[in-house]
């Protein structure tokens, strides 16, 4: 069986590579990019099963990642994460596509549950 890939899609590059090394040392595999247009790219070549995606993206910022990705079949697992409290962005980080939603600074214990409970994406 094969790790769940993880792609982080995050402008802070400091954070996003964070998460990586955090995703590696939990056997996961995980890449970052640090804009959206990065983002759709990755997600033709590497495939990922999770996205963990920065809403406040400069250029395509990520609610339009979230519905360009949504239009792949299948669709990455998406995980808007921001500073925005989730009533404030939540709502329409839902409309745009992401299934959950996590509020800065995250909780790492609850990132890992959603990553290890997401559905693989492809067999």
């Amino acid at each position: 069986m094969r790790p769940t890939r993880v792609l982080i899609v995050d402008d802070n590059r400091d954070a996003a590579d964070l998460a990586v090394m955090l995703l590696t040392a939990e056997g996961l595999q995980a890449e970052a990019v640090y804009n959206g247009f990065d983002a759709l790219r990755a997600d033709k070549t590497f495939r990922p099963d999770v996205v963990l995606l920065d809403l406040g993206l400069p250029g395509m910022d990520g609610y339009q990642v979230a519905e360009a990705l949504n239009r792949e079949q299948p669709p990455p697992f998406v995980v808007a994460m921001s500073g925005y409290a989730e009533d404030q962005a939540g709502g329409a980080a839902r409309a745009s596509g992401c299934s959950r939603y996590l509020v800065k600074p995250v909780d790492i214990e609850a990132m890992l549950k959603l990553v290890r409970g997401a559905p693989a994406r492809e067999s």
